[in-house]
């Protein structure tokens, strides 16, 4: 099955499950725009949509992407971290990277305290 079949096959599942094809395009692939559950989503992309009528709902559209690439870019400095730690023996610098692990950790929290925040 190629690609383009399995688009149009995950599109019909969406239709047969209660999806409403809307009259909206992906601003990225121009596929149609599915209305599920409330969210609009391009399910060739697999992707939520978010529709912005004003200049001032931009931020509000844009924090939980952000949010997201944050707490990713804060795991792959633990994993780096974690590596570096495991090859140090000075007590010093194990104490500035215990230290900057902590202070990532509390970003981490953060952030997913604020994407939980944001879900509700």
């Amino acid at each position: 099955m190629s690609i383009k079949d399995e688009d149009v096959q995950r599109m019909s599942q969406a239709l047969k499950s209660g999806a409403k094809l809307t009259s909206e395009v992906c601003p990225v692939c121009s596929s149609p725009i599915f209305e599920i559950k409330e969210e609009l989503w391009c399910l060739k992309c697999n992707k939520k949509v978010v529709k912005i009528r004003e200049e001032s709902e931009i931020a509000d559209a844009v924090l939980p992407y952000t949010l997201n690439n944050l707490s990713a870019v804060v795991v792959e400095k633990l994993e780096q971290l974690s590596i570096t730690l495991s090859k140090l023996t000075d007590p010093s610098d194990i104490k500035n990277v215990a230290d900057t692990i902590s202070a990532l950790l509390e970003v981490l929290s953060q952030s997913e305290s604020l994407k939980e925040k944001l879900r509700k």
